[in-house]
């Protein structure tokens, strides 16, 4: 009996670890690595739409007014700077710009835009 009682314990003893070391080891990890979640996402905002903007037009072709634009179209906001206008000098083989009109140069083609509702009157190349 003396045996018996005593096998009985190991055996007791030995399931008793056994089954605290498979819960030891079933333990959620808190080490990212094994983790199988995916991280959380960042939150889209307006910087990051306006650099994938920016990227985007680095990738676009560089705009040709003569094939690109129409008469009556407006003038895109980035070409309507000083950079772009052309001086009275640089003019002299234009035609005279009229009241409230502008000779714009862009990338080497002439545009004429009425300045106070900024439409193509004329494109000249």
């Amino acid at each position: 009996m003396k045996t018996t009682l005593k096998t009985l314990f190991a055996t007791v003893a030995l399931s008793m670890s056994a089954f605290i070391a498979s819960s030891a080891m079933a333990a959620p990890q808190h080490d990212p690595r094994f983790n199988n979640q995916h991280p959380p996402k960042a939150h889209w905002d307006h910087k990051n739409n306006q650099k994938w903007n920016d990227a985007q037009r680095y990738k676009q072709r560089s705009v040709n007014p003569s094939r690109d634009w129409r008469v009556g179209q407006t003038l895109p906001r980035q070409y309507d700077s000083r950079s772009f206008k052309v001086s009275d000098r640089d003019a002299r083989r234009l035609p005279n710009a009229g009241r409230y009109q502008q000779w714009y140069k862009v990338n080497g083609d002439y545009v004429l835009v009425n300045e106070r509702n900024n439409k193509i009157i004329r494109i000249m190349n």
